[in-house]
C-alpha cells in the first residue's frame, strides 16, 4: 500500500513536495477518486479501513508536520483529515 501512496505523491503531486500545502491529504484522496478508485477499493476490500494508514504514510513520505485538522474535505473518501506542512 505504501508504494501506491508514494507513487501518487512522488508523481502526480511532486510539484508540492518542497512547499507542501496544508491540504495535501485531501489532494491525495482527490487523486485517488479521480484515477485510482479501482486500486483503492481493492485495498479496502483486502485490508478494511485504510484511510488512517494512508494519512500516516502521507506524513511520513515527505517528513511532514501536523498543523491542525480539517473537518470539511473536498474528497468524498474522507470525513476529516490532519493538515500538514514541511
Amino acid at each position: 500500500m505504501y508504494s501506491f501512496i508514494d507513487g501518487i505523491m512522488d508523481n502526480q503531486l511532486k510539484s508540492h513536495r518542497c512547499n507542501c500545502p496544508a491540504n495535501i491529504t485531501d489532494l491525495v484522496f482527490l487523486e485517488i477518486e479521480k484515477n485510482y478508485m479501482r486500486e483503492y477499493q481493492m485495498l479496502v476490500s483486502q485490508k478494511g479501513k485504510v484511510n488512517g494508514v494512508i494519512g500516516k504514510r502521507i506524513k511520513a513520505n515527505w517528513n511532514l508536520e501536523n498543523i491542525g485538522k480539517c473537518k470539511h474535505p473536498k474528497s468524498t473518501l474522507i470525513k476529516v483529515y490532519k493538515k500538514h506542512s514541511n
